[in-house]
């Protein structure tokens, strides 16, 4: 369904109900069984991640046909220094500020590899590109059943971010999410990564705490060491928790191994079908919301202006079709104005847009599917089915029916009010109609604010 609503029914989070429908809700799971509904809430400072809202109508639904939902993520890597969602404990204070807690949403919220991302079980990849196995958050086995809720997005790694990204990165714990990213790889991995003293010299300029400071005080094995005016790395020291991933690597204080970003996307594939076959493949629904269609993911604790305008939402039994109807209704698109999609030259229809503007490395968009689909968790041909919303009396407001309606249900209540305003009304507007209709003076002067430090 694409994204205009008239009416009740077409509301966004009720379109995704519908399509849920639409696409075999019902016959997914029985009564009484544990209903994970996956979703991504947000790196803080992020705000274009899914509304709590969306994802309430499909907690509701679940609960309607008897089943009995949770919401589940796992811990992140270590982004930065002030990174959000590492922990389970910062990770719940995140997400809350984004409005998902488990009053607003109507049920638990699991975070399901623990409260340092350690809780994990080794689950094997059938028939990867890159990987033989990964790890997932450990309590995710406990699922009877998944509806995997997707924001589409572009991403810096995995050129676009969709189902197979919030499996294949979201499921893992944190040495999957290591694993899959290659962080922690013999050959392309930090560790065998080597430090760069020129940008190190540069960042040692700045003020305390600067760069360095922060990457030699950041890492956990006290791999890095200033000494004599030269930055070290202690290869040998280095436990692969890729906590410098932000800080020192993207500061350019190690050199980045170049081989390593033509895995990115595959490997995200690859781990999703380790952990969707783990679950049971039959047992796995998705719907990606194409809206806000943002360059990078809501991993980052900004976003940009989206790339192209809203298009709408999408379900499928088969992710690697659901992404890929997503990156080809956003091709088919022109870019919004003065959006990056706009200023790097990529606005026309057709342009791969996320290959060029949100891949870092300028990664191909179709790897992750073709990788899925090699994969064997879906299929790069597609059929797509244009749906049409449900009855607007199936999401009337609770406990409101046709035969118990809100008049009815609150009439005594209604009946006791005071409704008299007294004299609050001119006799006559104190401005004409057309004194209403000038077009006001508007900007007069335009400054900028800096920082005086």
């Amino acid at each position: 369904m694409n994204d205009r609503a008239n009416s009740l029914q077409e509301s966004t989070p009720f379109k995704a109900v519908k399509l849920l429908r639409d696409a075999g809700l019902k016959t997914l799971f029985k009564e009484g069984d544990t209903v994970g509904i996956k979703i991504h809430m947000g790196e803080y400072g992020n705000s274009l991640n899914l509304r709590p809202q969306w994802v309430g109508a499909i907690v509701e639904e679940v609960k309607r046909l008897g089943g009995n939902p949770v919401i589940v993520d796992c811990n992140t890597i270590t982004f930065g220094d002030f990174t959000s969602r590492a922990i389970k404990s910062d990770h719940l204070r995140a997400i809350a500020r984004h409005g998902f807690t488990e009053e607003a949403l109507g049920c638990p919220i699991w975070i399901c590899d623990g409260d340092y991302g350690f809780d994990d079980v080794q689950v094997e990849i059938p028939r990867g590109v890159y990987m033989k196995h990964s790890f997932m958050g450990k309590k995710l086995l406990e699922l009877d059943a998944c509806i995997v809720v997707t924001h589409f997005k572009g991403h810096p790694m995995g050129v676009y971010g969709g189902a197979l990204k919030n499996v294949g990165i979201g499921m893992g714990s944190k040495r999957g999410k290591i694993s899959t990213h290659f962080m922690n790889h013999p050959v392309y991995g930090i560790q065998a990564m080597e430090a760069n003293q020129a940008a190190a010299q540069q960042l040692a300029q700045a003020p305390h705490p600067n760069m360095v400071d922060r990457a030699i005080e950041g890492c956990p094995f006290d791999a890095f060491e200033w000494k004599d005016g030269v930055f070290h790395f202690h290869s040998e020291k280095c436990g692969k928790c890729a906590g410098c991933f932000s800080a020192a690597l993207f500061a350019g204080l190690l050199t980045l191994k170049p081989e390593i970003t033509a895995t990115w996307a595959p490997t995200i594939a690859d781990a999703a079908s380790g952990y969707i076959h783990a679950i049971g493949k039959e047992k796995f629904l998705f719907v990606n919301y194409a809206m806000d269609i943002s360059p990078w993911c809501d991993c980052v604790n900004f976003h940009d202006r989206p790339l192209v305008p809203n298009i709408g939402i999408f379900a499928s039994k088969d992710p690697v079709a659901v992404d890929l109807a997503c990156i080809e209704a956003s091709e088919a698109k022109a870019a919004l104005p003065e959006s990056k999609a706009d200023e790097f030259g990529f606005g026309d229809p057709g342009t791969e847009r996320f290959t060029n503007v949100s891949s870092i490395a300028k990664i191909s968009q179709w790897a992750q599917c073709n990788a899925g689909e090699y994969n064997g968790i879906g299929s790069t041909e597609y059929i797509l089915v244009e749906s049409e919303p449900g009855e607007e009396t199936d999401f009337w407001f609770p406990p409101y029916t046709p035969d118990n309606i809100f008049g009815k249900v609150n009439k005594e209540a209604l009946r006791s009010g005071n409704y008299e305003p007294g004299e609050y009304f001119y006799d006559l507007p104190r401005l004409s109609f057309a004194e209403l209709h000038i077009k006001p003076k508007g900007k007069v002067d335009e400054i900028s604010i800096l920082d005086e430090e």
